[in-house]
């Protein structure tokens, strides 16, 4: 119970961190079964809070937020779940508010020589290619 005020945590989180601690498999499997059963524990809502959260500190596609929940132990299944909520829209409006994050001046790119960099900078956010290179292609004609 320790480990989940401090925050929400996955299941396999939680495993994790109870194993380094030296309790059995079972022993652990027994408490998150529980943790389950009462509420405190839930994959689901960790998964839409942590990706609510990310997106709106740090907009990004889905291919990194599918990295980032996979890494917390996530289930694909989920993932693609969450993900297809969150992204019900496109990813186009978030890449959208990514690329104004990286323009310091609205409108056109600056010049040429700032279309690779910023697009390398949507590609590590996770957005895909043919979003970032529509998105560069509008703020050239802009």
């Amino acid at each position: 119970m320790r480990l989940l005020t401090v925050r929400d945590r996955t299941c396999a989180e939680l495993a994790r961190l109870l194993a380094a601690r030296g309790f059995t498999r079972a022993d652990s499997q027994v408490a998150l079964d529980r943790l389950k059963e009462e509420g405190y524990l839930n994959d689901r809502r960790f998964a839409a809070a942590w990706t609510t959260g990310r997106l709106r500190t740090k907009p990004m596609g889905p291919h990194r937020l599918s990295r980032e929940l996979d890494a917390k132990g996530i289930e694909e299944q989920l993932v693609r779940e969450i993900l297809g909520e969150v992204y019900e829209e496109g990813e186009e409006p978030i890449a959208r508010r990514a690329i104004a994050s990286k323009l310091s001046v609205p409108g056109r790119l600056p010049a040429p020589s700032r279309t690779l960099p910023v697009a390398r900078f949507l590609q590590r956010r996770g957005f895909s290619n043919d979003i970032i290179w529509r998105l560069l292609h509008e703020k050239q004609q802009e």
